[in-house]
Formats: structure tokens, sequence, C-alpha cells
């Protein structure tokens, strides 16, 4: 008992089994005083009240649970605020208190739907709240508003599987349908709601139940089955000592007796009616006054069963008087109004929760952009060195294609011919490949700044570099240049002096090596609209005696030209070009020739 913060609902589950001891309750609430557990305190003060409501003692009844409410609010105790509160608004609803009944069952209806994430107990007290609403519109004939209510409630003891919560509202579900004379579906939810109470074993519950079941029967005029439910029922309402179900039980007796033609009719009525006269039990009240007036009627005691038919009349108009409807409307527009604003500051709060996100993800956003601009900036520095080396990369490949047009081996072999042709006094050959040798070194100057050059003039350098290598092998090599007529050789950009390149190597590789006859041919023919096909062919010793020769001389400059030709290639075209170095051979293996056969788009 010194844990102050025990919860309501432990000590509703180990306390319940004493319930109806006030000696046990009376010690347990002493100890609580005694150890200063609030907590427990109000719980034990409500189980008093809930004890003397039970008993029909209506004023100590109230006294508890007004003592509690006082502590609860007190210590700021949310949860049990909720639960005194509604327990207060079921005392006003038995004595058919309506008003104050409504106020309290609304006010902790409110105070339960602030509550942030309910646990299971302020969720069954939402429950409750709606139940007893609905209970007060059922009594005051507003069946919409009560279904209402008793669905909500349905739905969320379904949600916390409370079975009493369950037998309550489909009892009360029933008793809608019953005032709708839809009796079936009256007797289908007052079955559900036995079924229920069997299970959880509630004799109150099953009391309730057996006399809501006969009374179905005894509208559809099945007295046999009625009599089967309503014939234990004072037994059962007196063993339980709840003097308003003992009044209920003796009237719905009586009614039976009234059907059966039995004379106990009248005193059983009017036993049921004094219970009711002497606890304020209005709707009772209702009940028997009618019956006793029918019982009248049917003994032909005219006056008799118009006076009691003018005290029913006058229960019923007290009970369903302008006022209470006013007052009762009132009250349901100022739950709604309430409830309104506290759904208004929700979504004020929610909105504001939003412009905070949103102005927090401006915020993000901004970061974001600045982010982004910054690794933009990172990358496009990146991107732009990793084109400087590029670039510089593809300076370096034009500068040793420069140093590889430079040859010297070529100048020195080319100028010692042409003066060989000058101390001859052959003035016409000197000039003539003197002519040539120029233009091969202005294109080769001037070539090497352009990356790329059209296919007439390459051709045109290869033409010049190739009379002056045949001029000094005396005019032994038969070169030929074949373009297909379909192309325009000024339109089509090649890479500078990626023929000359081919042509050197079959020079110098393949024919100058090679005794007899030495013949080289370059074709230039369309393969597709976009695509042109160049193929130089020799008939010198091949690639394999080629590097023989060079691994003795230690001469790398083939697979130097080749290489840088390949990079080039690779740089300009990706993989849009196809080069192929095919040695060829005749039937018996001996080799013919190299053929270089390059595929590129235009």
């Amino acid at each position: 008992m010194s844990d102050k913060k025990v919860d309501n609902a432990i000590l509703d589950s180990t306390y319940r089994q004493i319930s109806y001891d006030t000696l046990s309750l009376r010690k347990f609430l002493s100890l609580s005083r005694e150890h200063g557990n609030s907590t427990a305190e109000i719980f034990f003060l409500n189980k008093f009240g809930i004890f003397y409501r039970d008993k029909s003692r209506y004023k100590l009844a109230h006294q508890h649970h007004r003592t509690a409410l006082a502590l609860a609010v007190k210590n700021k105790n949310r949860e049990q605020t909720i639960i005194t509160i509604n327990l207060i608004g079921v005392v006003y609803r038995r004595q058919d208190d309506i008003i104050p009944a409504i106020s309290s069952h609304q006010n902790a209806l409110k105070l339960a739907e602030e509550v942030e994430n309910p646990n299971e107990t302020v969720l069954r007290n939402i429950a409750i709240s709606c139940n007893s609403l609905g209970n007060v519109y059922l009594t005051m004939n507003q069946l919409d508003d009560a279904m209402q209510n008793f669905q909500r409630s349905l739905e969320i003891e379904k949600k916390i599987n409370n079975r009493l919560g369950l037998a309550i509202n489909y009892q009360n579900i029933g008793g809608i349908y019953e005032k709708k004379n839809n009796l079936e579906m009256a007797l289908f939810n007052y079955r559900q709601s036995l079924f229920y109470n069997r299970k959880i074993n509630s004799e109150l519950g099953k009391l309730i139940c057996n006399n809501s079941i006969g009374g179905i029967y005894l509208k559809q005029g099945k007295i046999k089955e009625a009599e089967k439910y309503i014939s234990p029922t004072i037994s059962q309402a007196e063993k339980i000592q709840d003097a308003f179900y003992t009044s209920m039980s003796y009237i719905n007796t009586g009614w039976l007796y009234l059907l059966q033609g039995k004379p106990e009719a009248e005193i059983t009525i009017r036993k049921g009616l004094s219970i009711a006269e002497d606890k304020g039990f209005t709707s009772s009240k209702i009940e028997a006054y009618e019956l006793l007036s029918r019982l009248f009627e049917r003994g032909n005691k005219m006056d008799s069963a118009f006076a009691y038919y003018k005290k029913f009349a006058a229960e019923k108009e007290l009970l369903n008087n302008e006022s209470t409807f006013r007052s009762i409307s009132e009250l349901k527009n100022k739950y709604t109004l309430e409830r309104r604003k506290n759904e208004i500051n929700v979504l004020k709060q929610q909105q504001d929760q939003l412009a905070l996100r949103l102005s927090s993800n401006k915020l993000l956003s901004s970061i974001a952009v600045i982010l982004l601009v910054f690794l933009g900036t990172i990358y496009y520095f990146y991107m732009h060195q990793k084109a400087l080396r590029q670039e510089k990369k593809l300076l370096l490949m034009e500068h040793e294609i420069l140093n590889l047009q430079m040859n010297p081996h070529f100048i020195f072999n080319a100028l010692n011919s042409i003066k060989a042709y000058i101390v001859k006094n052959d003035t016409q050959n000197s000039v003539y490949y003197l002519n040539k040798f120029s233009k091969i070194f202005r294109n080769i100057l001037t070539g090497i700044h352009h990356k790329e050059t059209n296919l007439k003039e390459e051709l045109e350098n290869v033409e010049n570099y190739l009379s002056i290598e045949n001029m000094r092998f005396g005019g032994a090599v038969q070169y030929a240049i074949k373009i297909d007529d379909e192309l325009n050789a000024e339109n089509i950009r090649i890479p500078s002096f990626l023929l000359q390149v081919f042509a050197e190597n079959a020079v110098w590789h393949g024919l100058a090596p090679k005794g007899g006859e030495k013949k080289l041919e370059i074709t230039i023919s369309k393969l597709q609209e976009n695509k042109i096909c160049i193929e130089i062919k020799d008939n010198g010793i091949g690639r394999k005696k080629a590097k023989k020769i060079s691994e003795k001389t230690f001469n790398k400059k083939e697979s130097l030209g080749l290489e840088i030709s390949k990079r080039r290639l690779e740089r300009l075209y990706a993989k849009e070009y196809s080069l192929k170095i095919i040695d060829m051979e005749n039937d018996a293996g001996k080799a013919t020739g190299t053929l270089v056969h390059l595929e590129i788009p235009i």
C-alpha cells in the first residue's frame, strides 16, 4: 500500500472481490490514508460510493464520490478524476436526475478525450461516458443520439476486449430496438448481452437480460417463453440486494401475472412501485402506473384506472418536460462546441507543427541546395581537372606524333636523295621532290594544332610522303590510292596523320626489307551512310619477320606509332570504331604481306 504511483487498473483487479465487503473496504481505506497513498484512497472511496449506489443509498454514494473527486483534482490525477466524474454521473442517472447526469458524463468524456495516447483505463472510461449518455438519451426517447453513443462505446469495448462493456452495450442497443418496436432485433441484442454476461458470470447482468428478454416475449404474446426468463428474477434481485433491479423485477413479474390473469398481479406490481417511490426511480414508477391503469381497466374499475393513468402521464411529463429537453439540448450543444474548440485547437497545433516542419524543411532544403552547389562545384572542378588531364594527354600524344613525323632518318634520307638530283643537275626532279618535301613539313607543322583534318588533305599528305620515300627506293614501290566515287573526301573528317602512320609502317617495316616487287594500296570505301572503311595493304615481309628485325635493331618506332594511333581512335570514337591488322599468307603459309582494316564513323 506504500506505492503512491500504483495504477488504478491494478488496484481494481486486486481488490475486485471485496467490492461488497464493507469491513475490508474500510480497513484498506484506513491503511491507504495511514501510508499517504492517495491513489489507493481515491480508489477505495469510489468503491464505497459504488457499494452505496447499488444499495440505492444515493446520498452516501455522492458523499464518497465527491470526497474522492476532490482528492483526485488536488493531486492532479487526471485518470482518477475521469473515473470519479463518471461514477457521479451514474448515481445521478440511477436517480433519473437527467441534467446533472449528462453534465457529469460530458465532463468526464471531455477530459478523457484530451488525453494523448490513452491507456486502457482511459479508453474504458470514454466507453462508460458514451454508454451513460446513450442511456440518458434512451430514457428521453432521443433514439438516434442514444444509438450513436452506444455504437461508439461498443467499438471501444471491442478494441480493448472488455466483455462486461460488450454485454452492457448490446443490452442498451436492444433497448433502442425495443422502443422502435423492432422486437426481433431487440431480442437478438439482448441475447448477445446474455451471452457475454454468462461468459463473465455476472449475476446482475444475467438478471437484467432475463428481465429484458422476458419483456420482449410478453410483448410478442409468448407467455410461456416469457415466464422462463421472468420467474427467477425476483429471487435473483433480492439476492443481489439492488433496489433498482428489485423494483424492476417485481414490476415485470406483475406484468406477467397480469397477462396470465393471476390475482397476484396487483400486489406484485405494487411491491415494485413501493420500492420505486421510496427510492425515486422515475422510469420504474412510470411503468408501474401504466400497468396498474391497464389492470384496473381490465377489472372495469375505471376511476382507479384513470387515476393511475393520470399519475403515469404526470411522471412521464415530468421526465420529458420541455425544460428538461431544453437543458439537454443546451448541454449537448455545449459539449459539441467544446469538442469543436478542442478539435480546432488540435488542428491549429498540427498546423503550427506543420509550419515548423515546413520551416525546418526550408532550412534543410537551403542547406541541401548549398550542399548540392558545393558538391556541384567540386564535381565541376574535378571534371575540369579531368578534362585538362585528358587535354594534356592528347597534347602529349600529338607531340609524340610530331616527333614521329619529324623522324630524323626520314629527313636525312629525303634531303640526301634531293641532294643527289641536284648534284646530277636534275633540276626538274630536284624541284619536284623539294616541293613535296616542303608540303609535308608545312602540313606537319600546321596540322599538329588540329585534332582532325579532311580526308582529301590527309590523302595528299600520304601521297607526298610515299612519293619522297619511293624516290629513296628508286621508284621500286608501286603505290595506289583509291577512293569510292560516292564519297566526298573534302567533307569527311578523320584524325590528323592517321593514315600516314599506317603507310609509314607499311613502307619501313614491310616493303623496305623486301627484295623484288614492292606494292602498297590504300582503298577507302563507303560501308554505311555514316561509316567508311579504310584499308592499307602491302605485299611486304609480314609482321613476324618485321618484329624479328626490329628486335635486332631495337627499333620500336612501329609499336609506338600504332599504340598512339589506337589511343587517339579510342579517344575520338570510343567504341564506334573497328581496327584489325591481318597477316596475309599464301596456301603454303608463307607471309604475303599485311592488311590494315579500319572502320570509322563520319
